[in-house]
This record gives C-alpha cells, sequence and structure tokens, in this order.
C-alpha cells in the first residue's frame, strides 16, 4: 500500500496544489498575514518535440504533457526575512519499449525520465545588504537572460549551460548585494542532488550592476563528481554580462572548463547519462581536459511577444579523439507569442554543426525543434 501511494505521489501533490492554486484570488501574491505572503505559480505545457541529434534512439520525435510548480513563502521580521521556495516538475516519461542493443544501451540512462523531480527547495535567510540560502536552489555561478519552455532546462539552451554550467546547486550559499555590487560565494556538492563524492565544491561570483545592465565574473573550484575510478572532473572560470536597452537585452556568458576522467575507465561502463559530445571522456592521469567557449543573445520582448536569437561555440582541447575534438557551433532560435495573458504558443530550434558520428549512429542530424502551448496560473 506504501508503495502504490509513493507511484502515485507526483499526481496527488500536483492535483493537491492545483486545486489550492485555482482557489485562491486571481492575484500574484497572496497575504496571509501581516509579515507573510504566499506565491504559487503552476505552468502546464503541451508540446512536439523533434530531436534529430538523438535520432538513433527511437524516441527523437514525440508528442508529450507537463507540468511546473513553484511556490514561495515569505515571512518577514523586525531584523530579517525568511523565505521557503520549492519547485516541482511532473514529467511525462518515455514508454518501456525504448530501442536498446550493444551501442545504445550505453546511453538508456539518458531517456529515463522521473515522473516527480525536485528542482529547488531551500530556505533563505535576509538581514539587510546579507543573505544565506541553505538548500537546493538556482547556481550562483554566471548569470543567464533566457526563458524555458521545458522542464528539461538544458534543451535550447547554450553549450555552455547545456553541458558544463550547472542550472541548480545543492549546499550553503552565502549573498551580500548593494546598490552597485554584489557577491556570492557557496560550499555545494558540486552536483544538483545529493553528492556520490566526500569533497565539496566552492563557488565565488563577483559583479557590479545598474538598473539596465550587469557584468560579473565567476570560478568554481571542484576535483569532481563521482568516487575513485569514477571521478569526472567538474569546474570553470568565467565571466557574465547583460544590457537593456528599451524592448532589447543582449547578454552573454564565456568560460574556461575543466572536465573528464581523472583515472582511465572504460566509457562502455557508464551507467549514469552520457554526453552526446563524448566529454565522459578519459585524457590523461589527474589531468583534465580544458575547453573555452561562450555565447551572446540578443532578445526582443513585449508584452505579446519574446523573440531571441542566440549564438554560441565551444572549442574542447584536442587529445586526439576525433568524436570528442569537433568543436560545437550552436544557434538557438525562440519565439513565444502570448494570444491571451496566462497562454502562449512558443517555438525553439536549434541548429548546429556537423559532428564525426559512429557507424550505428549514422542519420543522425544537428537539429532540434520544439513547438508547444504554455498555460500559467
Amino acid at each position: 500500500m506504501f508503495n502504490d501511494l509513493l507511484k502515485k505521489s507526483p499526481i496527488v501533490i500536483f492535483l493537491l496544489a492545483t486545486i489550492f492554486s485555482c482557489s485562491l484570488p486571481a492575484i500574484d501574491t497572496i497575504t496571509l498575514s501581516s509579515n507573510t505572503t504566499f506565491d504559487m505559480n503552476l505552468d502546464f505545457r503541451v508540446y512536439s518535440l523533434n530531436d534529430q541529434r538523438i535520432y538513433w534512439s527511437g524516441v527523437e520525435f514525440s508528442f508529450g504533457a507537463e507540468a511546473a510548480v513553484d511556490m514561495k513563502l515569505k515571512k518577514q521580521n523586525n531584523w530579517s526575512t525568511l523565505t521557503f521556495e520549492t519547485e516541482f516538475f511532473l514529467n511525462q516519461p518515455f514508454g518501456k519499449n525504448i530501442l536498446k542493443d550493444e551501442y545504445r544501451e550505453n546511453y538508456s540512462a539518458n531517456f529515463e525520465v522521473d515522473n516527480l523531480e525536485m528542482s529547488k527547495m531551500s530556505f533563505r535567510f535576509d538581514f539587510g545588504q546579507f543573505g544565506v540560502t541553505i538548500g537546493k536552489t538556482d547556481s550562483p555561478f554566471g548569470r543567464s537572460f533566457f526563458p524555458h519552455h521545458s522542464n528539461n532546462l538544458n534543451f535550447g539552451a547554450p553549450f555552455i549551460r547545456s553541458e558544463a554550467i550547472l542550472w541548480r546547486e545543492t549546499g550553503i550559499f552565502l549573498h551580500w548585494k548593494n546598490s552597485f555590487m554584489s557577491l556570492d560565494i557557496a560550499a555545494v556538492n558540486g552536483e544538483e542532488n545529493r553528492d556520490t563524492n566526500s569533497g565539496k565544491a566552492g563557488i565565488f561570483r563577483f559583479g557590479f550592476h545598474g538598473a539596465n545592465w550587469q557584468i560579473g565574473a565567476s570560478h568554481k573550484v571542484h576535483d569532481g563528481f563521482g568516487s575513485e575510478w569514477q571521478k569526472l572532473y567538474k569546474g570553470h572560470s568565467g565571466v557574465d554580462f547583460m544590457v537593456a536597452i528599451s524592448n532589447f537585452r543582449i547578454s552573454g556568458e564565456w568560460i574556461i572548463d575543466k572536465y573528464g576522467f581523472h583515472r582511465p575507465f572504460e566509457v562502455d561502463e557508464i551507467f549514469w547519462p552520457r554526453s552526446l559530445y563524448y566529454r565522459d571522456v578519459f585524457y590523461q592521469y589527474k589531468t583534465p581536459i580544458t575547453g573555452k567557449g561562450g555565447y551572446i543573445a540578443l532578445m526582443y520582448q513585449t508584452e505579446e511577444l519574446l523573440i531571441c536569437a542566440n549564438y554560441g561555440e565551444y572549442h574542447p582541447q584536442e587529445i586526439g579523439n576525433i568524436l570528442h575534438d569537433i568543436p560545437n557551433k550552436r544557434g538557438i532560435l525562440r519565439i513565444m507569442y502570448h494570444f491571451i495573458p496566462e497562454a502562449c504558443f512558443y517555438f525553439i530550434g536549434l541548429i548546429e554543426n556537423e559532428r564525426n558520428e559512429e557507424p550505428w549512429s549514422q542519420g543522425a542530424k544537428p537539429f532540434a525543434a520544439l513547438l508547444g502551448c504554455e498555460y500559467t496560473l
């Protein structure tokens, strides 16, 4: 009985959140008391996804549905503000009859989708210009300014965001911000969820900002995730910027990246999700592979329309592996149109350069497209 309840819990939790949110007044913030407010947002999406980069998988083209709920409870005290924030994704998994053979079996973990995913859960304490966050929340490394229209945050993102920089981190985060400068220092697991390695990562970001601009520099130091012979490097340094003028916004990020196995490891033994760009390879003993890359994005936004064009390149260190050494050049076009204030149609198109392919993956093409409709409560 308990196992049955666990299997049903994603649906039960989300239905309760939906019923609760629909019973609230149609305003953005609910005042629960003189010093306590509550916010909730629900996103429902139906879509068609065609990702020809995984043509060999048999699941490259599919219709789907998903939803997301985020809640924020804020309590103001005489000397501080306490904020509790959560974000959950309700996902639709693939069917079980996925094409597998001796080659495709190595990528089977890439297509395992959890029905219920905890994207965020954190407590934040603010004391004037200082703040402390504990839990799972946005990574303080860098800054991105394009919207998401998928629970898979990596889809439609630049290469350095989908392959290197994590969207979420779990740990302790210190914040300081005044009218001109900001500082973030964090001790984190180094991967999004509970750590598989006793070593922890440190993240630092220092930036300057104004009413319509900001610039910053970040560094993540980490010996990697995983343990012993499975350990992979996961560290980078970078800069980010944003300038907004009227309805236009230009932004970008650039990083130097460290990745790859610490020790020799047979890639056919990888049982966790694998990189489509052969980043989980071994180069030299206790020596990371270094890559450099970035992107620039131009966005135009009104109340009804959003158009965002993004172009980036990533150049890996050449290690003599023809599957790994090809630079990635990725262009992304994102269009969103609100036909009513609460709902929109959206399109995300992604195209890359040609890459060397293994014989079993012949036929894959370097483009993907997502077309859908989103309703927000």
